[in-house]
């Protein structure tokens, strides 16, 4: 079999990494490795590894499996717009909700493995809404000057510290 890393559509390209799709459409359809792609997808979501994706694709190896599926979804994220973004990211919030509330009574009563959980679904939940990231304006010392001038301010503190 000839191995092709591309997965573009036939007569088609498309900037990689783009966060704009292509205002054309894109039609993959007669595409070999699309259709390879599409089929490793539907392999993967009915539970196969990437070593049995790659054996019932006769590919190379299960690293291949891994290329074609990264190559497809890729693709299909480039073509996600802002709301679909924000739609799947409250399905995604709203999963998380569901397996908090399924384990958080057992946690509150100690569980050891209910708080592990309730504490990787919290911690899932700051990643993918990125609250976890460090705020650089809130990290900053910010100073309030109440008066007429900052140069008095700073005028006085300097007195301050001569003393």
């Amino acid at each position: 079999m000839e191995k092709v890393t591309s997965i573009e559509s036939p007569g088609k390209s498309r900037r990689r990494h783009s966060s704009q799709p292509s205002t054309k459409a894109v039609s993959p359809v007669n595409d070999e490795r699309w259709q390879m792609a599409t089929k490793a997808y539907q392999l993967r979501v009915s539970g196969r590894s990437f070593s049995e994706i790659a054996e019932m694709l006769q590919l190379p190896d299960r690293t291949e499996a891994f290329q074609l599926l990264t190559q497809r979804f890729e693709y299909d994220a480039a073509f996600l717009g802002r709301q679909e973004r924000k739609d799947i990211l409250s399905m995604e919030l709203l999963r998380l909700d569901a397996l908090q509330a399924a384990v958080w009574d057992s946690a509150m009563m100690g569980d050891p493995k209910s708080v592990d959980s309730a504490l990787k679904v919290i911690q899932t939940r700051a990643r993918i809404t990125g609250i976890e990231q460090v705020d650089p304006v809130v990290n900053k010392n910010l100073v309030l000057v109440m008066g007429e001038k900052e140069q008095d301010y700073i005028d006085q503190l300097k007195a301050i510290s001569d003393d």
